[in-house]
């Protein structure tokens, strides 16, 4: 059978050797209009715009256990759903 070529393949042993997050990090809120940066964390797979990693943003609300991101993009305002665990405070 032919070897999976997706994003996370061949990461999985490395992935788990990187330390484990606190709690802290994982319950971490954001109020709406802060500005946040998009920081993918590749411990958790789901929940993350893999193209638009390191980009700022602003908080708009927040959907389930995601928070709506806006970003620019080339002139575009494009939304994300994005898990707090791939945010970060500027």
């Amino acid at each position: 059978m032919k070897r999976s070529a997706g994003i996370y393949s061949k990461h999985s042993r490395r992935l788990y050797s990187r330390g484990r997050i606190t709690v802290a990090k994982l319950l971490k809120q954001f109020p709406e209009g802060s500005c946040v940066r998009i920081r993918i964390n590749p411990c958790f797979r789901g929940g993350a715009p893999l193209r638009f990693n390191n980009r700022a943003g602003k908080v708009i609300g927040k959907r389930g256990n995601a928070f709506e991101v806006r970003i620019m993009d080339g002139g575009k305002e494009k939304t994300f759903y994005v898990k707090n665990v791939h945010l970060v405070a500027t």
